[in-house]
């Protein structure tokens, strides 16, 4: 199926691994002229030469970028246009979460940084690139954790901003709307990325195997499933559909799966982001 994304110009944030790299490979796939940017130069760089080698150089540009930098998410879109311009098709803000901790642990400066780091990097994304959008339209994809779904204790910080993210994305489809651009939010669940086997690492309890079995699909998903979820919401045939805040998670929030009753460990909060951090 032709989702009509061909010589469409994408920015997607943390493209240097995990979902991001996923949604990437896909756009580019369906033709998309991309641009990555991740925090760590060496880890684009290498993220954008194995998509060069896959899809060719002059379709994909890697840039290393701060997400909580004004400045640099100024300079990833004034790039792009300078490489594939004359307009901004498509945004994917897709970054790491903010920290895992008791409440009583949270003191100011650390709710801060992260709305600083993972709620702004959002709203200066969108304030970078909307006005490359408006002429011919397009779609702005906000990535978020699903334990906006189902709190966890400890997790109240990511709860708290992929929360505000979802608000400011709903409302901010109204507003746009008239320019032909419409506005979505995807949460994550569980999947084969680096960002997992590090939650495996440090929890053994919950690894990607056990987790698996309390999903109603009894498997972690792979990051082209997403990535196939993405390129068809920002795909031009599906830009009536917007303001929508979509589970992409294996049905774990419909409930628990095969393991339920059994001494798998109940289903904990997915993941709160993919890597941008890199």
């Amino acid at each position: 199926m032709d989702l009509e994304l061909r010589d469409k110009v994408a920015i997607v944030g943390g493209g240097s691994d995990g979902l991001g790299f996923a949604i990437a490979d896909r756009l580019l796939a369906e033709g998309a002229f991309v641009t990555i940017f991740a925090r760590r130069a060496e880890k684009v760089a290498d993220a954008a030469a194995r998509l060069s080698r896959q899809h060719g150089a002059h379709r994909i540009l890697g840039l290393a970028a701060d997400c909580s930098v004004d400045d640099d998410l100024q300079r990833v879109t004034a790039q792009t246009l300078d490489r594939f311009g004359p307009a901004v098709h498509v945004l994917v803000t897709n970054d790491g979460g903010p920290p895992i901790r008791p409440i009583s642990e949270l003191d100011d400066r650390t709710w801060l940084t992260a709305f600083e780091r993972h709620f702004f990097f959002v709203v200066r994304s969108v304030r970078a690139t909307l006005p490359h959008m408006k002429a011919d339209g397009g779609s702005i994809l906000n990535v978020v954790s699903a334990v906006t779904r189902r709190p966890a204790a400890g997790m109240a910080a990511p709860v708290a901003v992929w929360s505000a993210v979802i608000g400011y994305a709903r409302t901010l489809a109204l507003e746009v709307g008239e320019h032909d651009i419409n506005v979505n939010t995807l949460l994550t669940g569980y999947f084969d990325t680096p960002l997992l086997d590090q939650l495996g690492a440090r929890q053994p309890e919950l690894s990607g195997e056990r987790l698996a079995r309390t999903l109603p699909l009894g498997r972690i998903g792979q990051p082209r499933e997403f990535a196939g979820t993405v390129a068809a919401l920002v795909s031009p045939l599906l830009r009536y559909v917007t303001g929508t805040v979509v589970p992409v998670d294996g049905g774990a929030g419909v409930g628990l799966g095969p393991a339920f009753g059994s001494a798998a460990p109940a289903t904990p909060a997915a993941p709160t982001g993919s890597e941008a951090r890199s």
